[in-house]
């Protein structure tokens, strides 16, 4: 599949799909809505990519974690779609897993073009930075380390998917 830009959608699985209706949560997650349904995120029919439109496809992350699977297996297959993948693009709020914040800090290390959605708290609440996040280390890290970063604040995890669509449908028409 040939498209001009090959993108990574980094953060949380807020699912496991070991669990009974999993595939309820799982239709909540930005990617599974990207791809158009569960299936294509938890059980793709072709691992090199889906093509979201003429210019995009999506390389990856898709959900591994299953029984089976080696943890080094994982970390393995994720950064290679980190190093082909054109752009990277992360989903982070309060509950940032310690992997997403790895692949930021990878995909940084490559310098890609990194965009960088993050669910913003009150102005008032303490956390250390203008940007009002719980994840304002790595995200500040990157916007000072790498100049291809962009930083998109959001009210909630609904404002993040709106626009993380929208950049989709604009940027990368």
């Amino acid at each position: 599949m040939d498209a001009k830009y090959k993108l990574f959608f980094g953060g949380a699985f807020g699912f496991d799909c070991r669990n009974e209706d999993y595939d309820i949560v799982a239709a909540e997650d930005y990617r599974a809505q990207l791809l158009g349904s569960v299936q294509a995120l938890v059980k793709p029919k072709d691992m090199s990519g889906i093509l979201i439109n003429d210019n995009v496809l999506y390389i990856g992350p898709f959900y591994f974690e299953a029984e089976t699977r080696k943890a080094e297996d994982i970390i393995l297959c994720e950064k290679q779609m980190i190093e082909q993948c054109t752009d990277a693009v992360f989903v982070v709020n309060d509950a940032a897993c310690p992997g997403t914040i790895a692949e930021i800090m990878y995909a940084n290390s490559l310098k890609k073009t990194i965009h960088l959605f993050y669910v913003k708290r009150d102005d008032n609440e303490e956390t250390e930075s203008d940007l009002h996040t719980p994840c304002w280390y790595p995200l500040t890290f990157c916007q000072l380390t790498n100049p291809s970063t962009k930083l998109y604040p959001c009210d909630d995890m609904n404002d993040a998917v709106r626009k993380v669509f929208d950049l989709i449908t604009f940027h990368y028409e």
